[in-house]
């Protein structure tokens, strides 16, 4: 067990591990430690957010805004509607046409220069023919850029001659057909951060450079100086690795030097005439030191290019003092800012500037939430979680929800099958239509990867009883509710845990929760359930004419009578009160009225499309048939409670899934035999790992335990099982047909439908 930041370069250090051991027990040599921490570190770094991104990400994270990756790698803030996009220092709010000013340094010099902004003059050309005449025009010192180009890449400075001028004209020609030249505006180069136009950080720049020792050579000095754990690749770490490249080697030789000489001990060589971060740079903090009216010309810059977020690169020779005393001038102006040299200068004070972009995009005391309903339990997760969506809808949310038959935005499914895992909870919540969350949080999804949120409003755990025993490494019930308890220690601390009063696993996890708690109960003589509501905790239960009433810690609130919801078949189905409740208390949590409640509740009508394998009643030829869910013994038991109602005899075809423990299988068949009065045995498509003898052995041998000598039926097909019960059942007598797969087996019933038809 071990802990990581980023998934896959944990999945790469356990990969690599059990290599190592793998080798060791061939008694081979295994792969160096060293290049094994190397492949870790190269997927840590592809997969990792840059310094810009996690400092964006970092600061959301304080204000306990959530932080996702969405599509295409992008980093989502926040969840469903509230959500906000970002992509390093560019947010959903950075004009596009902004961007595109900035990136064109024609256009954006001349917005600058209608706004009479200090800018250096300059010309645009394409030809070398007319590189003689700029020079007349412009005069000595020149500056050569590419049109479109960044990070300081082909840029030449310090040009004295037409020879220098027609190497820079080709070096920034190889980027873009396009070449700016300039005049050289001589000072030192800084970089102002405007957020929001207002003034966040200044730096001052200065190129790569190495100070020598008296004993190495430049290209040493630069060996040893990338060894520095401050030095990266491009931009994963705080500073970038000194590149000796063809540029370098012209910048060394205008200063009459080349790699191989030594420099005398503290004698410092800068080795190119940018400063960009990225081929090598550092950064001083000036922030404290730039003068007002500096900060007034790059506010305004900022807003007359439009950017939200900008780097503003200026040259200075005296940051101290304004612009128009010391002929300082804007060079640049950067859509998407890097962050870094603000965070971790070189020298000076550092500046934690996340946090403002991060003000920017969301108002003081907006975590970019919307309300999560996570639902968990053994039984009734799904059906809990389509009458808390539909609640929440008829209240006037746009509603996404998750569940074992699909994921559904508002009114529509937008996939289908089980989706009860973290990724589908993910699709809720990057969703920017959803207001309003309910998650059916299942143990498989858990086990395998956890939560697909950070932290809910309100939890509700409906029971815990054993199911899937044996697998994943949970082989009793107290695993498993451990493994349940996940979902309720994740409501947040002002957040509720509504937990079932009559269920000892799922009660038991008050005293593992962080948030309130709350409990609910069809039994208002529950002993935890009064002992609960004295000490003055909030409840929900119902009475014995099944009323249901709220309670607050303080006084009782009538809601309604469970008859009157039908999804309860007129309180009958004691299990559907039991879905009902919880349902009941998170909408009241959830600031909806209680008439609204109320009036929700008794619109949502069961069906096959509303409530898949949750008792869905048809009439094939004057025969009553019932679909459910009831796939372990908990949930047989429950439907056993509801059939209890009913006096005609009952055929019921019965199966298990094969991954459930033999006990389980056997405890199945004694319940059934108890329920029944003539019973079919039919399996699954996919028996999970048992043949069709074992499972009908252990069913028969807990029909035995309870009917010596009952006869019962082995029909394989599901169709031909239902077929045959149909077919030889008494009029108004009832067939139950269990189902793994609901969907699956209401479509082969509306078949069996289908040829009763004239």
């Amino acid at each position: 067990m071990f802990e990581y930041e980023i998934e896959e370069a944990g999945v790469e250090s356990l990969r690599l591990v059990l290599k190592m051991i793998e080798s060791l027990c061939d008694c081979e040599i295994p792969i160096p430690f060293g290049e094994a921490q190397q492949q870790v570190e190269h997927i840590y770094h592809k997969y990792g957010d840059g310094p810009t991104t996690a400092m964006i990400t970092g600061a959301a994270r304080k204000r306990n805004i959530p932080v996702s990756k969405g599509p295409a790698g992008f980093t989502i803030l926040g969840y469903g509607k509230n959500q906000k996009r970002i992509s390093a220092a560019i947010s959903q709010h950075t004009s596009c046409i902004s961007v595109d000013i900035a990136c064109d340094k024609d256009y954006m010099k001349q917005f600058l220069e209608s706004a009479y902004l200090p800018v250096p003059d300059g010309r645009l050309t394409q030809e070398e023919s007319e590189l003689l005449l700029i020079a007349e025009q412009l005069g000595y010192p020149l500056v050569t850029k590419p049109f479109n180009g960044n990070q300081g890449r082909n840029v030449t400075c310090g040009i004295k001659n037409f020879e220098e001028l027609l190497i820079g004209f080709r070096s920034a020609a190889e980027i873009s057909k396009s070449v700016i030249i300039e005049k050289e505006i001589i000072g030192y180069d800084h970089r102002i951060l405007v957020i929001g136009n207002k003034f966040i950080a200044a730096s001052l720049r200065q190129p790569a450079s190495v100070v020598g020792d008296g004993v190495s050579t430049i290209s040493e000095l630069v060996e040893t100086e990338n060894l520095s754990p401050l030095r990266g690749n491009g931009h994963e770490n705080v500073l970038t690795k000194i590149s000796l490249d063809d540029v370098t080697e012209l910048h060394l030789q205008k200063q009459g030097l080349h790699v191989s000489f030594v420099p005398a001990s503290g004698q410092q060589i800068f080795l190119r005439a940018t400063a960009n971060l990225s081929t090598g740079g550092t950064a001083e903090d000036v922030t404290d030191v730039i003068h007002p009216s500096n900060i007034l010309v790059a506010e305004k810059a900022s807003k007359v290019i439009g950017l939200d977020i900008c780097g503003i690169d200026v040259i200075s020779p005296d940051i101290t003092r304004p612009f128009t005393e010391n002929g300082g001038a804007i060079i640049e102006v950067n859509a998407a800012p890097g962050l870094r040299m603000h965070k971790y200068p070189s020298k000076g004070e550092p500046r934690d500037v996340g946090e403002p972009i991060i003000d920017l995009m969301f108002k003081k005391d907006d975590e970019g939430r919307i309300p999560i309903i996570a639902i968990t339990g053994t039984n009734g997760k799904t059906t809990t979680t389509r009458l808390m969506a539909h609640t929440a809808a008829y209240a006037g949310y746009t509603v996404g929800f998750t569940s074992t038959d699909g994921v559904y935005v508002g009114n529509e499914r937008i996939k289908t099958g089980d989706c009860s895992g973290p990724q589908s909870a993910r699709t809720i919540l990057q969703d920017t239509t959803v207001d309003f969350a309910v998650l059916e949080c299942a143990r498989g999804g858990i086990i395998r990867s956890g939560l697909g949120f950070d932290q809910c409003d309100i939890a509700i755990v409906t029971n815990v009883a054993a199911d899937h025993l044996g697998l994943k490494d949970i082989y009793t019930v107290e695993d498993l509710a451990a493994v349940k308890a996940v979902v309720p220690c994740s409501a947040k601390k002002e957040g509720w845990a509504i937990l079932n009063a009559g269920n000892e696993y799922a009660y038991r996890m008050k005293d593992m929760v962080k948030c309130k708690v709350a409990l609910f109960c069809s039994d208002e003589n529950n002993t935890y359930l009064q002992e609960h509501m004295t000490n003055g905790g909030s409840a929900v239960y119902a009475d014995s004419h099944l009323n249901v009433f709220i309670y607050d810690g303080t006084h009782k609130i009538h809601v309604f009578n469970m008859k009157e919801a039908p999804v309860t078949r007129n309180g009958k189905a004691e299990f559907m009160n039991e879905n009902l409740l919880p349902v009941v208390l998170a909408a009241y949590f959830s600031g909806i009225d209680t008439e609204k409640i109320a009036l929700a509740l008794k619109s949502f009508i069961p069906s096959a499309e509303h409530t898949p394998g949750r008792i869905n009643e048809f009439e094939i030829n004057g025969i009553n048939v019932i679909i459910d869910y009831a796939h372990n013994p908990h949930g047989l038991r429950a439907l056993a409670g509801y059939l209890k109602h009913i006096p005609e005899k009952k055929t019921g075809i019965i199966t298990v899934p094969g991954d459930r423990r033999d006990h389980d299988i056997i405890e199945f068949g004694e319940i059934a035999a108890s329920m029944y009065d003539h019973i079919i045995i039919r399996f699954d498509r996919d028996m999970r790992g048992r043949s069709e003898e074992s499972i009908t052995e252990l069913l028969g041998q807990g029909i035995r335990n309870i009917k010596h000598g009952f006869e019962y039926q082995v029909i394989a097909d599901t169709q031909s099982a239902i077929h045959h019960a149909v077919e030889k059942a008494e009029k108004g007598s009832y067939v139950i047909v269990c189902a793994d797969d609901a969907i699956h087996t209401l479509k082969i019933t509306q078949k069996v439908a289908l040829l009763y038809q004239d």
